[in-house]
């Protein structure tokens, strides 16, 4: 089976179960992975900047786990449903 690999940044555990579901719903349970270990860095993100929202820091970095994404490449289109869905525009571009 032949898989299309994206990098995704995910900033809150509500961004990442979101996800979760989407691609479930989209690729199937089992049909795709994430490799490493997302919720451990959220909660470790959660620690250090305060809770889900992180509101109450107003600065111009927003803290978030950068993983790879690994679709079954007929699915290829849910790296574009992911971005334009769940893209947490605090975070620059070049972060």
């Amino acid at each position: 089976m032949t898989t299309h690999e994206f990098k995704f940044k995910f900033s809150t555990r509500e961004q990442f179960y979101g996800i979760v579901r989407l691609l479930n719903a989209e690729c199937g349970k089992g049909n795709w992975t994430i490799k490493g270990k997302v919720l451990k860095g959220l909660k470790r993100i959660e620690t250090t900047w305060g809770g889900w929202g992180m509101s109450s820091h107003n600065t111009a970095y927003t803290p978030y786990v950068e993983k790879t994404v690994v679709v079954p490449e007929k699915y290829k289109h849910v790296e574009s449903m992911l971005l334009f869905i769940y893209k947490d525009e605090r975070i620059k571009a070049n972060d």
